[in-house]
């Protein structure tokens, strides 16, 4: 079924009590099969990434209804004087069936050079998850359809063009999306649910990090008895993930070579620390952690990606504030990549979708490793937030620069120690329309972050200068920025000989 979009701000059936409005735009608004092979036209250059979304809708029992594609452009000022510009601006507003309280209804876009963006449903002011209904019982979503349509004020940029997407013909595909608020195995999407998840999805374990497995998922775990052995040693590497991730994918990036060097250096004592990060605070992460390391004297080295240098700060700096007995853990070192250590404001409940909407994003653009796991995690948190939890994400709170967990560790009472810093810049590369994507998406956080350099989710300079912590700034020597121009992000540091290098330049048993 096609529909003609004239531009008129009156609304128009798509049939089955779907309904749009898109003032100011002219083109064609197709609906097609969910899943057919006609969807796939407009992301044919992303075939891998949108799989991979696609399994993670599945996983998580979301489930596919209504596909739109639009194909519109702005209505010449000139050539239509009666048509309405939209009052909300470069938006198009899609009516659904309302079907009650027992499904979640979301909507995703995604653009023709792969920007994605997660929409919910609109809410009433001053309601609380009261979703704004439409005539006869609809949920109403409100859908961007410029580059930069997250920025409250965008600025002019080289790197980012402040224009439509639709500057000339584009398209945009909307799949409306379904799932039970109650799952089965996990229960109702409450402030609960992210623990829950976690705990059947993303469960606590030590395993080690071998040549022949860090890429690997299903390694078994380390008993205490196992763990023990290994500690009673020598000193010992371990792998500590970030957000949304988990050992195997964040670090699965390395290059066999180094993973292999590592393993000899540490004596084939190199492990990961898997562990949930929406739910359980850093502080909860250690607990559990000092639960299974044996009582005896404990080296450690570390690397760590976002979030999880968190975990080892907690562990290596030992702020009475958190009332945990590690002082038979030596955290002799660590290697920061992309750490927030002076937190990151997309963790603000006001701007987690940004977060949420740029790594999926990312993730989709370059889909490297096992990134429907981690695309699964992202489609939890956007159930979360839709149903209002924001309790249940403690884990992602705790990145927040004024939480309760920063505001301990950035203060001096910590214990000093050896840490290292690898960050990047990110500024797009890329040409064409997917580099407009990537530049709207940094200009969105630049914007967020005050402007600060920053790699798409953390502020660089956060990573390594003065915060207050007793072991900042680190020293120029102890600090690696990848050049603006590889186009490095959050997601993608691992991959890089560079990065590579500067770990086999800093870590070596002494």
């Amino acid at each position: 079924m096609t529909i003609q979009l004239t531009g008129s701000a009156n609304s128009v059936a798509l049939g089955g009590g779907y309904a749009l409005r898109a003032p100011g735009l002219q083109g064609t608004a197709e609906t097609l099969h969910p899943g057919g092979a006609a969807t796939r036209t407009v992301t044919r250059d992303l075939a891998a990434g949108i799989v991979a979304l696609d399994e993670a809708l599945q996983a998580g029992a979301v489930s596919e209804v209504k596909i739109i594609d639009l194909s519109i452009k702005p209505t010449p000022p000139t050539s239509a004087p009666n048509t309405l510009r939209s009052a909300h601006g470069g938006q198009v507003e899609l009516e659904v069936p309302d079907l009650g309280d027992a499904t979640g209804q979301l909507v995703v876009s995604i653009d023709d050079a792969g920007g994605v963006r997660w929409h919910l449903p609109e809410v009433k002011a001053g309601g609380a998850n009261a979703a704004a209904r439409g005539t006869s019982g609809t949920l109403r979503f409100r859908i961007p359809t410029t580059a930069t349509a997250h920025a409250i004020q965008p600025r002019a940029s080289p790197k980012a063009p402040q224009r439509s997407l639709f500057g000339g013909a584009g398209r945009l595909l909307l799949k409306v999306l379904v799932y039970p608020v109650t799952d089965p195995l996990i229960g109702t999407v409450s402030d609960a649910f992210a623990a829950r998840w976690e705990k059947l999805k993303r469960p606590y374990r030590l395993r080690i990090f071998a040549p022949d497995n860090y890429r690997n998922a299903d390694v078994q775990p380390m008993s205490t008895g196992e763990l023990a052995k290994v500690c009673n040693v020598g000193p010992v590497l371990m792998f500590v993930h970030g957000t949304f991730s988990t050992a195997h994918a964040g670090f699965g990036g390395l290059d066999t070579n180094t993973v292999v060097e590592l393993n000899k250096r540490y004596g084939a004592r190199v492990v990961a620390f898997d562990h949930p990060t929406l739910a359980d605070t850093p502080v909860d992460n250690v607990r559990w952690l000092l639960g299974q390391l044996p009582s005896s004297e404990v080296q450690l080295d570390v690397v760590c990606h976002s979030r999880g240098g968190l975990v080892a700060r907690v562990l290596a700096e030992r702020h009475p504030q958190f009332a945990l007995d590690a002082s038979h853990v030596n955290v002799r070192r660590a290697v920061f990549a992309g750490v927030p250590n002076s937190g990151t404001v997309l963790a603000d409940p006001d701007h987690m979708m940004n977060m949420v909407d740029r790594l999926t994003t990312v993730l989709t653009l370059f889909p490297t490793g096992p990134v429907t796991e981690t695309l699964e995690a992202l489609v939890t948190v956007v159930k979360i937030i839709g149903h209002g939890a924001l309790k249940g994400l403690q884990g992602l709170a705790s990145m927040h620069p004024s939480g309760p967990i920063l505001s301990v560790l950035n203060q001096v009472s910590g214990r000093p120690c050896d840490y290292f810093a690898v960050t990047s810049i990110y500024e797009p590369t890329e040409r064409g329309l997917r580099g407009v994507v990537l530049g709207a998406a940094d200009n969105v956080v630049d914007l967020v972050f005050g402007n600060a350099e920053n790699d798409l989710v953390v502020p660089t300079d956060g990573v390594w200068s003065s915060n207050g912590g007793a072991c900042f700034p680190l020293r120029d020597d102890h600090v690696f920025t990848l050049d603006p121009s590889l186009g490095v992000t959050h997601t993608n540091l691992f991959p890089h000989q560079a990065v590579a290098d500067k770990l086999l330049q800093w870590l070596a048993p002494l």
